[in-house]
């Protein structure tokens, strides 16, 4: 019997062993698969923040360079009526399209998400009101904005404001809370088409986001950074 017990206590530890071998190797799997994800991770912000200084490089030389040209026009233009004419026109139309930095008398909205504790029970998230955003946007334009922002993103005829996931990508750039919304125009009327009784501001009070509107004398709005490539329009020649 005493020998029956030993050869069963034998079992029991070389099956114990086995149990605690396998466990051991699963631990260090999951501590190579995490350092593997670490490292991943860390490549990846590493390589983020480096596009994003490059990105930067970039932008200052291309203002330098539009310095630069400028210059160059405004010299040559000098001495010509034609060319400043020119000069004259293309500048608007890079204003209008939104290709150059520019200030003025406007509005600044900002909206955000009401503190954690009541976003969490109500579900109150500005992504969920992300069309009301657009709305805003158009009501701005429809009172003579000539220029708007959001999140210094600057909005142009391409641009795209649309919920993606946890934020709202404009320019296609992802976006947090608080929402920055610049426009420049008479600030009394952006004013007016924004806070009147059943304006998007109310709407936005009403689903319990912070909104706040101040009118300034002089906002500025970047240019736009992105690139636009046209594939398939086309300009109609006269006959």
């Amino acid at each position: 019997m005493k020998v029956k017990n030993q050869i069963a206590i034998g079992i029991v530890c070389i099956f114990l062993g086995i149990i605690l071998a396998m466990q051991y190797k699963v631990f260090q799997d999951s501590l190579v698969g995490g350092d593997s994800l670490f490292k991943k991770q860390t490549d990846l912000t590493n390589e983020l923040f480096a596009l994003k200084e490059e990105k930067e490089t970039l932008i200052n030389e291309l203002n330098d360079a539009r310095a630069t040209l400028t210059e160059i026009e405004e010299s040559a233009s000098k001495d010509n009526a034609i060319i400043k004419n020119l000069t004259d026109t293309v500048h608007e139309y890079e204003i209008l399209a939104g290709m150059t930095e520019v200030s003025g008398e406007g509005i600044i909205i900002t909206i955000d998400n009401p503190p954690t504790d009541q976003s969490s029970l109500n579900d109150v998230n500005i992504v969920n009101e992300y069309e009301e955003i657009v709305k805003l946007v158009n009501d701005l334009n429809a009172a003579g904005a000539e220029a708007i922002s959001i999140n210094e993103q600057r909005i142009i005829a391409l641009s795209e404001i649309r919920a993606a996931g946890s934020s709202i990508n404009v320019n296609f750039v992802p976006q947090t809370t608080p929402f920055v919304i610049k426009a420049i125009g008479k600030k009394s009327a952006l004013e007016g088409a924004l806070t009147f009784r059943y304006g998007q501001v109310t709407i936005l009070r009403e689903a319990s986001l912070l909104v706040d509107v101040k009118t300034v004398d002089e906002v500025i709005i970047p240019r736009y950074h992105g690139l636009v490539n046209f594939q398939y329009v086309k300009t109609v020649e006269d006959e």
